[in-house]
């Protein structure tokens, strides 16, 4: 069997991507066939599977050994942590041995079939950390799944909100909101890791944690729904946000809530140009705000450049969380504290992050959520 033909890529798997294939045989876990193609020396040439027969041909070959830490954690293969092939006991040698693979042999083909077999085997098609996830069966991912389904029951659709549900897009967004309204504060950045781990173990979200996530859901989306004269787009990022300015005021007035969330999303849109609403009132609360706040264009901007898919930071996440409870107290009570603290602060500093860093120390934005 010909591992490199000359349509073949390099050697590229890491040692312990190699390691997690010797676990997975060990365990007896299938692995994807193998295809080859006869060639006319009737050699197999390997179209897909190299890295695979390669690490086991390194295991064989007594090159790496078994990592009996890698999750999920087996008793019986943590025992054979740091052995070699040639250090395995007998029955794990046959085990090893035994372990069979499917193999695909093309024989008879055009000559230009191969090669586009090989390219569609080997299209690029990470999976998203949310896809990962879904792996995981048990009751977390059913507990997020149940709420991504409602989510979308109840309106939340790429028509309402700008993106699908495409690599279950949803399902991230509400099981980090699971796991912010969990840990109670903002302060800690969260990552795919984290939620992967409470997965992984089978952690299901405490009762009252699915409850305010389920009333969040439930008074967001029955706010955007009704607001059947602005056409919203949301990223993962805003909408994360805007469901955490939901958990925190779900006892407001269900019709100054809509307008918080149309009006800002107006704004923030109409700032980047991005916006061809004309309506009258939309434009008479934009120059509303800009007379009421010197600093109100440069608040929307830190907002739309702190909600790039890449802004996941707690920072980020905060800042955007102060940027719409400033928006919300200029447009319904136009005098708070919190608005009288931005407009000191920033005429002294003239800076938004010195402005936004003031608020955030002064009220420890984000520690309790």
């Amino acid at each position: 069997m010909d591992l490199q033909p000359d349509f073949q890529r390099g050697e590229i798997w890491t040692p312990q991507k190699k390691r997690k294939l010797i676990d997975s045989i060990l365990r007896g876990w299938r692995i994807p066939p193998i295809h080859v193609v006869l060639n006319s020396h009737a050699i197999d040439e390997v179209l897909d599977g190299q890295q695979r027969l390669a690490a086991i041909r390194d295991f064989n070959d007594n090159i790496i050994c078994v990592d009996g830490k890698i999750e999920p954690f087996d008793s019986s293969i943590a025992s054979l942590d740091g052995m070699f092939y040639r250090d395995l006991p007998k029955e794990w040698q046959r085990r090893f041995r035994q372990y069979s693979i499917n193999i695909v042999r093309l024989t008879e083909y055009k000559p230009e079939e191969p090669a586009e077999l090989f390219y569609r085997l080997n299209q690029p098609s990470a999976l998203t950390s949310a896809e990962q996830r879904n792996a995981y069966i048990g009751v977390t991912r059913d507990q997020v799944k149940n709420l991504s389904n409602m989510f979308i029951s109840l309106g939340g659709t790429k028509e309402l909100l700008g993106f699908s549900n495409s690599r279950l897009a949803y399902d991230e967004i509400i099981s980090k909101f699971c796991y912010s309204v969990e840990l109670g504060t903002l302060k800690k950045k969260i990552t795919s890791t984290d939620i992967s781990e409470q997965y992984r173990k089978g952690q299901p979200f405490s009762d009252e944690c699915i409850e305010i996530v389920d009333e969040s859901i439930h008074k967001f989306l029955a706010s955007i729904c009704a607001r059947d004269d602005y056409k919203f787009s949301f990223n993962k990022a805003t909408l994360y946000s805007w469901l955490i300015f939901t958990r925190q005021n779900l006892d407001m007035d269900e019709t100054a809530f809509s307008d918080v969330i149309t009006y800002f999303e107006f704004c923030r849109a109409f700032v980047k140009g991005q916006s061809k609403k004309t309506d009258e009132k939309y434009l008479s609360v934009y120059a509303k705000m800009l007379k009421q706040l010197p600093f109100f264009e440069l608040m929307l901007n830190t907002f739309n450049q702190r909600s790039s898919m890449g802004s996941t930071d707690a920072l980020s996440i905060i800042y955007r969380d102060v940027i719409i409870a400033l928006f919300r107290d200029a447009l319904l009570y136009e005098k708070t504290d919190l608005l009288t603290l931005a407009l000191s602060s920033f005429s002294d500093y003239e800076n938004m992050n010195s402005m936004l860093e003031t608020i955030v120390s002064k009220y420890s934005w984000g520690e309790a959520f």
